[in-house]
């Protein structure tokens, strides 16, 4: 008997109304957070953004650098 699957991870796609209405959830979103896009803004839940980086320099040598690693 297993009282546990490790295999899996827990997903919540099972879930189709939000928890907090009751109403159908229609997005993908919706379903993975639990939460309806306007029950979650009522409750202060911002929805998940891709982080983007950007302005990062390029790698460059800088002066005594190479000495720094030499000394090692």
């Amino acid at each position: 008997m297993t009282l546990l699957d490790l295999d899996e991870p827990a997903t919540r796609d099972h879930v189709t109304r939000c928890t907090a209405c009751k109403h159908t959830l229609t997005t993908p979103e919706s379903r993975a957070l639990g939460i309806g896009p306007d029950c979650a803004a009522k409750l202060g839940i911002a929805p998940r953004k891709p982080l983007r980086i950007t302005g990062v320099p390029v790698w460059r040598d800088c002066a005594g650098q190479m000495a720094l690693l030499d000394e090692m």
